[in-house]
C-alpha cells in the first residue's frame, strides 16, 4: 500500500489540500471524483482514504462511503490536550538544551518578522519555533509522539487561525515563549508555551461553537 501511495503522491496531495482548507470540512470524499481530479487510479484514492483514517482525518459511514471529519468542541480538546502535555515536555528540555546559535537564529527571525507582523503581513507568525522547540530537546520518540498527532494539530490550527485577531496574538505569544527560552527558565518557558496552546484552543472553540460553523457544516 504505502508503495502505491508514495508512488502517486496521493495521500500527500490529499493531505495538503486538507490541511489548507481546499477539501471543507463534513465533505463527502468520493472515490471516483477525486481519482478524476487527481487524475489517478481509484486504487491509489483508496489506499490514501485509509491511511487518513489511521491518522484520524477521515471516517466511513455505513453505504455512504468516506467523509473527511467534522471537527468538534471535544475533539479539538482532546488534541490539544495531547499537544499540550506533549510540547510542555519538549520545551523544558528545549530551555536548557537549546544552543546560543538556534536562539540566536531565531531571535533574528522573529526580529525580521516584527515589523511585517505589525504591517499586517500575517503569512508568518513564527510558526518555526516549535519545530526548533522539538529539535532541540534531543528526545526522539517524544518527536515521534509528537507526529502521530501533527497532523490534526496543523489542521485544527488552521481552523483556529481563521479567528480575527489569532495570528497576531500567535506572534506575540512565540515572542514570549523565545524570550523564556533565551533566559534559560524551563519554568517560564513552560507557563508561556502553555498559555500559547490554550489561547489558541479558547479562539478554535470559538470558532467551533459558533453558528456559522454549524451552518457552513449543515452545507457540506
Amino acid at each position: 500500500m504505502a508503495r502505491t501511495i508514495l508512488r502517486d503522491g496521493v495521500y500527500e496531495r490529499l493531505l495538503a489540500e486538507i490541511l489548507e482548507g481546499r477539501i471543507a470540512p463534513g465533505s463527502s470524499l468520493r472515490e471516483e471524483r477525486l481519482a478524476a481530479d487527481l487524475d489517478v487510479s481509484r486504487t491509489p484514492i483508496r489506499e490514501a482514504l485509509r491511511k487518513l483514517a489511521e491518522e484520524g482525518f477521515v471516517e466511513y459511514f455505513p453505504h455512504r462511503g468516506a467523509r473527511l471529519l467534522m471537527p468538534t468542541p471535544t475533539l479539538a480538546r482532546e488534541i490539544f490536550q495531547i499537544r499540550e502535555a506533549l510540547e510542555a515536555v519538549a520545551v523544558r528540555e528545549a530551555a536548557v538544551k537549546m544552543s546560543p546559535a538556534r536562539l540566536l537564529l531565531l531571535r533574528d527571525h522573529m526580529e525580521t518578522l516584527r515589523p511585517r507582523v505589525a504591517a499586517g503581513d500575517l503569512s508568518d507568525v513564527g510558526d518555526l519555533l516549535h519545530e526548533e522547540i522539538f529539535a532541540a530537546c534531543q528526545n526522539r520518540r517524544l518527536e515521534q509522539m509528537m507526529q502521530v498527532f501533527g497532523g490534526q494539530v496543523k489542521w485544527l490550527q488552521n481552523l483556529a487561525c481563521q479567528m480575527p485577531d489569532r495570528l497576531p496574538h500567535a506572534f506575540r505569544e512565540h515572542d514570549s515563549v523565545l524570550t523564556a527560552l533565551e533566559s534559560r527558565d524551563p519554568e517560564w518557558a513552560e507557563s508561556a508555551l502553555r498559555a500559547h496552546i490554550r489561547n489558541t484552543l479558547h479562539d478554535l472553540l470559538i470558532g467551533l461553537e459558533a453558528p456559522q460553523h454549524t451552518n457552513s457544516a449543515a452545507a457540506c
